[in-house]
């Protein structure tokens, strides 16, 4: 640890949940791309609103354990309730799940009810197993936006799905307010 590090000023939780939502947002909206273009597809608008919200719930399941890992609660829920509220309000304003931005908001809520249960019975977040938020994120997000492809293309289409996932990740715990969740 160099001396500067002693001296350098660690993030306060409200300061973490107030910059995570829009980090996590812009990655999502970004890696959206990057998934597009492992799977060699052009996605449709609802169809990429669709993946952004998944890739969202996989990154604040993350974010969600490295917080309780670090903070415990109730202090993780009140970093990860302000960012899982800049998901549902960016979703909320496409207009493809639902008439009006309160719809679209229940419609995020129950995605994002369903997929937490999903990813909170992994046992890491990332590792070997297959039971990792990363693999089984990957898995299901290959599963969701490549159901078209013959069963025997499945695993290498996770493999380059979980590529994009990881490296997400990986980038994220060089931005220092994600990074602030994972040092100890």
């Amino acid at each position: 640890m160099g001396l500067f590090s002693l001296f350098r000023k660690k993030p306060s939780p409200s300061e973490l949940a107030e910059d995570l939502g829009p980090l996590l947002v812009q990655v999502a909206v970004h890696e959206c791309k990057s998934f597009q273009q492992a799977w060699d597809r052009e996605l449709d608008n609802k169809t990429q609103v669709a993946l952004f919200a998944e890739f969202m719930i996989l990154l604040v399941a993350v974010a969600d354990r490295l917080a309780f890992d670090k903070f415990g609660d109730p202090v993780r829920s009140e970093i990860l309730n302000p960012v899982v509220d800049t998901a549902r309000t960016c979703f909320a304003r496409q207009k493809s799940f639902g008439p009006t931005p309160e719809k679209r908001g229940l419609y995020f809520d129950r995605l994002f009810d369903r997929r937490f249960q999903m990813f909170a019975s992994c046992s890491t977040i990332m590792g070997e197993g297959l039971d990792s938020v990363v693999f089984t994120g990957a898995q299901h997000l290959a599963e969701t936006f490549l159901d078209d492809l013959p069963d025997s293309e499945l695993p290498d289409a996770v493999v380059e799905t979980g590529k994009v996932v990881t490296k997400a990740v990986v980038a994220l715990m060089t931005v220092p307010s994600f990074k602030a969740l994972s040092e100890k």
